[in-house]
C-alpha cells in the first residue's frame, strides 16, 4: 500500500513539475481529511467502548490537516524553506496529544465523564506548553516568539514519536483484553510507527539537505494507512485469552495509564522551565492536583463498585440459601444452620428440638388440582408454618419435595410440641389450605443435655417419629426420644 501511495505521488509529481509543491500539499491534506473522516465514519460504526478512541483518532488527523493546510502557502507560493518552528509545526506536534490522551482511555465505555475532562486538561495543557517550547513564548499573548532552530526541532519530533510508539506498543501488549480496543491500539501501533519512520526521514533531509519535492510523497503513508485500517476494520476480531501470569502484569500496566499525560505534562514543563520557571511549576503543581483528582475520582468509584459488589454478593448468599418456590431456607441452608445451633447446645447445655413436617396425601394434591395447584399448597404450607413460629432464630427450611424442617433452640420437648399443635389448629383452619384439603404430620425430636448424641441422631428420630405419624393415620403429631427411638 506505502509503495502505492508513494508511486502514484510521484507519477503525479513527474506529470506536472513545476507543481510538486502544490500536488504534494493536496494529496497531503487529501489523506489528512479522508483519514479524519474514515475515523469520524468508524466511530459510529464500532462497538460504545470504543467509540472514543476513533474520535480522537479522527482529532489527531484534523490537527495534521490543520497543520498542512497552514504549512502549504507558504511553501507553495513562496518556496520558503524551513529553517525555524512554524505555528504548522506546533500543529503537527499537538496531533499526537489525541492519540496519547486515546492511549491512556479505559476499555470500558463508561469511563466517567469527570475522569475524561481531567485528561481532556492534561491533555490541553500539554499542547499549551507544546507551543511554548516551540516558540519560546505563551500563545495568545504579546510575547514576542522566539522559535526554536529547525535542526533541533527535528529531534524533539524524533522523542516525541518514540514516546508515543512505545505507549501505544505498552498498551497493545500488556494493556487491554478487549477484542475491539486490540484491533484499535493494533491501528495506532502501525500507525504511529508508520508516521515516526517516514516524518523521521522527511524531517532529516528537510532540515540537513533541505531537499523536499522527492520526499513528499512519505507524508502522505501514515494517513492512507490509518483511513485504510478505520475503513476495513473488521466487525469482530478474535484474540486468544492471555495467561494469569500476564493478567497481573496487564493489570499493573492498566493501573499505570492514567501516569501517561502526567508524564508527558512534567516532560514539557521541565522544557519550559529554563525561560519560564514559575509557569512551569505551575503546571507541575496542576500536574498533580489534576492527577489526585482523578486518583480520588477512581478511588470513589472502585469503592461504588465494591459496594455493589458487596450487595450483590449478599443476595446471591440469600438466593442461595432460600427455596424459590416456597421463599423460606433450603436443604443446604438448613444443614448449615444445624451444624451452628448443635455446637451453641453442647456449649450452653440447652435442649434443641427438630420438626419433620409432611403434607398428606400430597400426590392426590397434586393430581386433583395440577403442579400449580401443589406448588400452591406448598406455598400456603410454608406461610402456616411461619405464622406458627414467634422468634425470630427458629428455622424454617424446605427439607426436601413436600417435606418442611423446623429447628427449634432452646427449646424442650414440651415447647416443641406446643409449636407443633399450633401448626396443625392453623392448618385446620386456614381457607386457601381448605380448598386442598391438605393435612401435615409431623415428627418431634428433642436433644436434652443430659442425653449423649449427635446431630445425625437428632434428624433420626426426628424422622422415625414423622414416620410412625403417617404409619397411625397421618394428621398427628408423634415424638421420639433420641436413645429409645421408641413411640411414646
Amino acid at each position: 500500500m506505502s509503495t502505492g501511495v508513494i508511486c502514484a505521488h510521484a507519477l503525479l509529481n513527474s506529470l506536472y513539475r513545476n507543481h510538486g509543491f502544490t500536488i504534494s500539499y493536496i494529496l497531503w491534506s487529501a489523506w489528512s481529511l479522508l483519514a479524519t473522516l474514515t475515523c469520524l465514519w468508524r466511530a459510529f460504526h464500532c462497538p460504545q467502548n470504543i467509540r472514543s478512541h476513533w474520535r480522537l483518532a479522527a482529532a489527531s488527523l484534523a490537527f495534521t490537516f490543520v497543520a498542512a493546510a497552514i504549512e502549504a502557502p507558504a511553501e507553495i507560493f513562496f518556496k520558503a524553506v524551513p529553517t525555524v518552528a512554524s505555528i504548522g509545526d506546533f500543529f503537527f506536534f499537538a496531533s499526537f496529544v489525541p492519540i496519547l490522551l486515546a492511549i491512556t482511555l479505559p476499555d470500558e465505555g463508561d469511563f466517567g465523564r469527570f475522569t475524561f475532562l481531567l485528561d481532556s486538561l492534561q491533555a490541553a495543557a500539554c499542547t499549551y506548553l507544546a507551543y511554548t517550547a516551540l516558540f519560546g513564548a505563551f500563545p495568545f499573548t504579546a510575547e514576542p516568539a522566539q522559535a526554536i532552530p529547525y535542526a533541533p526541532l527535528e529531534y524533539v519530533y524524533l522523542i516525541e514519536y518514540l514516546a508515543v510508539v512505545a505507549l501505544a506498543a505498552l498498551r497493545l501488549f500488556l494493556g487491554t483484553f478487549n477484542a475491539s480496543n486490540r484491533y484499535f491500539f493494533r491501528v495506532v501501533l502501525l500507525y504511529t510507527a508508520v508516521y515516526s519512520v517516514c516524518s523521521g526521514i522527511y524531517n532529516h533531509f528537510v532540515g540537513k539537505y533541505s531537499l523536499t519535492n522527492g520526499l513528499d510523497a512519505l507524508n502522505d503513508i501514515p494517513s492512507a494507512v490509518l483511513a485504510l485500517a478505520a475503513i476495513f476494520a473488521p466487525a469482530t476480531v478474535a484474540y486468544s485469552t492471555p495467561r494469569a501470569s500476564r493478567i497481573k502484569l496487564v493489570r499493573i500496566i492498566d493501573n499505570a495509564r492514567p501516569v501517561f499525560l502526567s508524564l508527558a505534562l512534567i516532560g514539557l514543563s521541565a522544557v519550559v522551565a529554563r525561560r519560564h520557571y514559575a509557569v512551569a511549576f505551575a503546571f507541575v503543581f496542576g500536574a498533580f492536583i489534576l492527577y489526585s483528582l482523578r486518583a480520588a475520582a477512581l478511588q470513589s468509584k472502585v469503592e461504588q463498585a465494591q459496594t455493589a459488589l458487596e450487595q450483590s454478593h449478599a443476595r446471591l448468599t440469600q438466593i442461595a440459601h432460600l427455596d424459590s418456590l416456597t421463599g423460606v431456607s433450603n436443604r443446604r441452608s438448613f444443614d448449615q444452620l444445624l451444624v451452628v445451633e448443635w455446637g451453641r447446645a453442647q456449649r450452653t447445655r440447652q435442649p434443641l428440638s427438630l420438626l419433620l413436617i409432611d403434607v398428606d396425601h400430597f400426590k392426590t394434591v397434586n393430581d386433583s388440582f395440577g403442579h400449580l395447584g401443589g406448588d400452591e399448597c406448598l406455598r400456603n404450607t410454608a406461610r402456616i408454618l411461619r405464622a406458627a413460629l414467634d422468634r425470630p432464630a427458629d428455622l424454617i427450611a424446605r427439607y426436601g419435595g413436600d417435606e418442611f424442617a423446623i429447628l427449634l433452640a432452646e427449646t424442650g420437648s414440651h415447647g416443641a410440641s406446643t409449636v407443633a399443635g399450633r401448626i396443625c389448629e392453623n392448618m385446620a383452619t386456614d381457607a386457601a389450605m381448605a380448598t386442598f384439603r391438605a393435612t401435615l404430620s409431623i415428627g418431634v425430636s428433642t436433644w436434652n443435655a443430659e442425653q449423649e448424641a449427635d446431630s445425625e441422631l437428632l434428624i433420626r428420630a426426628a424422622d422415625r417419629a414423622l414416620y410412625a405419624a403417617k404409619q397411625n393415620g397421618r394428621n398427628r403429631i408423634e415424638l421420639v426420644d433420641l436413645h429409645s427411638l421408641t413411640v411414646k
